[in-house]
C-alpha cells in the first residue's frame, strides 16, 4: 500500500492510504500494471485481458508454442472491481466476444449470445 502524510495544524499528522497503481490500472485502464493474469479456462475468463498458455482449457491452438493473449468483452461489463469473470452458464442479455492474439501471429475469435453456447473458435488469420 502507498500512504501520504499531511500536516493538519502544528502537531497533527494525517496519514491517508492511496490506492495501489497496479489495482487501479486494471480497474480503469483495463491493462494490468504487472503481468497479465493466467487464464485457466476460456469459458470462465475474466472480462478484459488474460494470458493464454498451452494448459488453458479451451485453447484452440496446440503444442508448446500455444501462448497468447485473450481479450474478453461482455455487454455486462467488467464489474465494479474490474475483476468480473464470465459465468459458466449463459444468461439472457449478455453478449460475449473473445479474441485470442496468439504468439505465432494467428488470431482466433468466438462469440456467445444470450443463453446460446459459445460458437467454435474461428481462425481469422
Amino acid at each position: 500500500m502507498i500512504y501520504t502524510a499531511t500536516m493538519l495544524g502544528d502537531s497533527t499528522l494525517n496519514v491517508t492510504q492511496v490506492p495501489d497503481p497496479s489495482v487501479v490500472a486494471g480497474r480503469w485502464g483495463l491493462l494490468p500494471a504487472g503481468r497479465f493474469p493466467e487464464c485457466i479456462s476460456l469459458d470462465t475468463a475474466m472480462v478484459g485481458f488474460m494470458l493464454v498458455t498451452p494448459d488453458t482449457t479451451g485453447n484452440p491452438a496446440s503444442g508448446e508454442d500455444a501462448y497468447g493473449i485473450a481479450w474478453t468483452l461482455s455487454t455486462m461489463g467488467a464489474g465494479n472491481d474490474g475483476q468480473r469473470c464470465i459465468p459458466e452458464r449463459a444468461v439472457d442479455q449478455e453478449w460475449i466476444t473473445q479474441i485470442l492474439f496468439m504468439a505465432d501471429g494467428s488470431l482466433y475469435e468466438r462469440v456467445r449470445t444470450n443463453k446460446m453456447a459459445f460458437t467454435k473458435f474461428v481462425k481469422r488469420w
